[in-house]
């Protein structure tokens, strides 16, 4: 009978530890339905902050998958013992703990790669090593490097790491390395190897099914991210869209001012070329920062007034500590236009158009105002909701602006269309204060 005490212990401890690490995927799969750790997932690559927020949660979950574990006892053989009551108390020279901390560090290096992986191995496994045990500093030693691996398997055979097989081998690798560690680095040589027979195979399945449950929450972060760059493509498309009617204007105004003052049609030709080169730059981008916006927003205004002379007047209103700020691309200047085509000419002359900015808490208020002829009550309210028809235009790109704001922003951005009570017409475009590309 004693004989068969080991393979009783692998199937109790097994059978335990598959029951809490699957509690634990559950727990993960949920908090990674919540947004902003998706966003710090898709982030964690090339931000620091999203890197810092999948480190933090990769590596608490790794401390409750220590403290999930059971706590064995080598000089009883083996068998479970209680955990210690504190951190000063910690585990005694003969104990150790079978858990499944390095399956979740994996999985973070997995999913938000190497820098993630590491981050979220040496907090776990710092943890590890302040609660003692005779394998404290083997195990302390293998939750960053197997989540490093991870994480390297992952920049280096990105398709082979969210594959299933990827998931169970790397768990799986995980369970050998630590095993290596324990044979190397812990002493008396016995005590190493009764470990490792009363935890190899427990260890070895916890691994590999449960790399294979988080490979349900990796496919489902997949998914996420192939939907984000179909958005991603959606707002190109609509962010590299040129009204063709400024373009056939401009160009007759250059042709006409051939005739008049060739030196000055040169400078504009090359203007032209500035505008349509940082246009094709901006619509490869997601966001751009609100000084870059108003450099572009002033060629296009440039353009307009060799068009309209002294006719138009065009005011900024915008302090230089919101240039960081990020906003969509050509968001101004579809305000611009939308302005130029309704409103001008207006009852007074010049055509005064006035841009602004102004933060309220973490909100980003940008302002388009004129003094043209307004717009009629009975389209004012389908603006921005629907193309509305009009005589001088269809109302297209506000309505396309309104939905790259609900593409980016969801119900966090606004875009609002008023009359002056005197005369002209306000737009005002509310966007989330940030000062970091998304």
């Amino acid at each position: 009978m004693d004989s068969l005490d080991p393979v009783f212990l692998w199937f109790d401890y097994s059978a335990q530890l598959l029951q809490r690490v699957c509690v634990l995927v559950t727990a993960a799969f949920v908090c990674i339905r919540i947004e902003w750790l998706r966003r710090a997932l898709r982030g964690a690559d090339i931000d620091w902050r999203c890197r810092l927020r999948v480190i933090t949660v990769f590596g608490l979950l790794a401390m409750v998958g220590t403290h999930s574990g059971l706590v064995v006892d080598m000089e009883r053989g083996g068998r479970i013992a209680d955990w210690p009551l504190s951190f000063a108390t910690g585990l005694s020279g003969s104990e150790a703990i079978i858990n499944f901390r390095d399956l979740i560090v994996i999985v973070a290096g997995l999913i938000g790669g190497p820098w993630s992986g590491l981050g979220a191995g040496l907090l776990a496994g710092g943890e590890r090593y302040l609660l003692g045990g005779f394998s404290a500093l083997a195990c302390g030693l293998c939750s960053p490097l197997v989540s490093l691996l991870a994480g390297l398997a992952r920049h280096s055979w990105p398709e082979w790491a969210a594959a299933p097989r990827g998931a169970v081998v790397a768990g799986m690798v995980g369970a050998a390395v630590q095993k290596a560690l324990i044979l190397v680095i812990v002493r008396p040589w016995p005590a190493a190897v009764g470990l490792i027979e009363v935890t190899a195979l427990p260890t070895l399945a916890v691994n590999a099914l449960g790399g294979f449950l988080f490979f349900a929450v990796v496919r489902d972060l997949d998914r996420d991210r192939l939907e984000h760059l179909a958005r991603q493509a959606e707002l190109r498309a609509l962010q590299a869209r040129i009204e063709p009617h400024f373009l056939n204007n401009t160009l007759n105004a250059i042709k006409a001012l051939i005739r008049l003052d060739p030196e000055r049609a040169r400078a504009y030709v090359v203007k032209l070329g500035e505008f349509f080169s940082a246009t094709r730059e901006y619509a490869g981008a997601n966001s751009i920062m609100l000084g870059e916006a108003l450099t572009q927003l002033r060629r296009y205004v440039d353009f307009q007034a060799l068009r309209f002379a002294d006719a138009l007047e065009f005011r900024e209103d915008v302090s230089a500590h919101l240039h960081a700020c990020h906003i969509p691309p050509q968001s101004l200047q579809t305000l611009v236009e939308n302005a130029l085509t309704h409103g001008f000419p207006g009852p007074a002359k010049p055509f005064e158009l006035t841009v602004s900015a102004e933060e309220k808490g973490d909100v980003l208020i940008l302002r388009v105002s004129d003094n043209g002829r307004g717009i009629p009550p009975d389209r004012l309210a389908d603006l921005g909701r629907r193309p509305v028809g009009s005589e001088r235009g269809s109302g297209t790109a506000l309505f396309q602006l309104a939905q790259v704001l609900a593409l980016v922003f969801g119900s966090h951005a606004g875009l609002a269309v008023s009359n002056h009570p005197d005369a002209g017409t306000d737009v005002v475009l509310t966007v989330p204060k940030r000062n970091e590309p998304w």
